[in-house]
């Protein structure tokens, strides 16, 4: 990263700061205890999203018979893992906004992105014993904050790079490489100042280029697989260029049908994905 970008970064005012219950889940997260009870006590400590959780906990999303009125209800109702990835989601929504919507930026579509890349990650670290499939939903979920954080801070230099996607043919991240500014590096900025762990941070930094991970060059490479994939399905932003064809890293040891499996899945997922999410997320 250039340091008039960084400069410039460093200068921004109105910058989220990482909302410490997000803090707090991620932290638990990464712990081999962590529990319904462990994360209701998290959330309950931030009253607003505990209205966020329970709001969409009793929206016609979920169809639950029952108002559910507590957090522990919410977990014991949508389970676990599906309240940890609402409370990820939903604190990182809560910090950007999601109404950005012009001919040049659309970020509800980006969050979608997203969100897709999250679910597909999800489903390939089920075969991969040394990745969680909990954090890698999370790894997908944060993988584009760089370009969520430039489309709103940034939006001379967003315009330019996709200007020359459009009238020059190229994908996005050429685009970036041509203009000198890479969406993983303004990402990682917001990584390091929200205090994100290694593996978080490399796959933000990394999930183009898996090999310079280090230590987590798998989970970079699973992002950049799940990536891949939810584009590839149309998921992704609408840009020239952007249609590449997938490309399996061998350090992950997937065979070709089980990545033709997941993509199966998220295709099958999709209609219910989109609906779903876009009523948690921007409603």
């Amino acid at each position: 990263m250039t340091i008039s970008l960084t400069k410039r970064l460093e200068q921004l005012d109105d910058l989220p700061s990482l909302p410490q219950s997000l803090h707090q889940v991620l932290s638990e997260l990464e712990t081999d205890g962590a529990t319904a009870s462990s994360l209701e006590s998290i959330i309950g400590e931030d009253p607003m999203l505990t209205a966020r959780i329970l709001r969409v906990a009793n929206s016609p999303v979920y169809g639950s018979a029952k108002k559910i009125s507590s957090v522990a209800r919410a977990v014991t109702v949508l389970g676990f893992d599906e309240v940890r990835n609402l409370v990820v989601a939903l604190s990182l929504s809560g910090s950007f906004s999601c109404d950005l919507d012009t001919d040049t930026f659309n970020i509800r579509q980006l969050w979608l992105h997203l969100v897709a890349t999250a679910r597909v990650a999800q489903i390939l670290a089920q075969q991969i014993p040394t990745l969680k499939p909990d954090e890698m939903f999370t790894a997908g979920l944060i993988h584009d904050l760089g370009r969520v954080l430039s489309c709103l801070y940034l939006q001379e230099e967003m315009q330019q790079i996709i200007e020359t996607c459009r009238n020059e043919g190229l994908s996005m991240l050429a685009s970036e490489q041509k203009l000198g500014l890479s969406h993983a590096e303004v990402g990682t900025f917001l990584a390091t100042k929200w205090g994100f762990s290694d593996l978080l941070a490399n796959v933000v930094r990394y999930h183009h280029a898996p090999a310079g991970a280090g230590n987590h060059e798998q989970a970079a490479a699973l992002v950049f697989l799940a990536d891949g994939i939810a584009k590839k399905l149309g998921m992704g932003w609408d840009l020239a260029g952007d249609n590449d064809k997938v490309l399996i890293p061998r350090c992950l040891g997937l065979s070709g049908e089980a990545v033709k499996a997941a993509a199966k899945c998220l295709h099958n997922e999709k209609e219910d994905l989109v609906t779903r999410w876009s009523q948690i997320l921007f409603n």
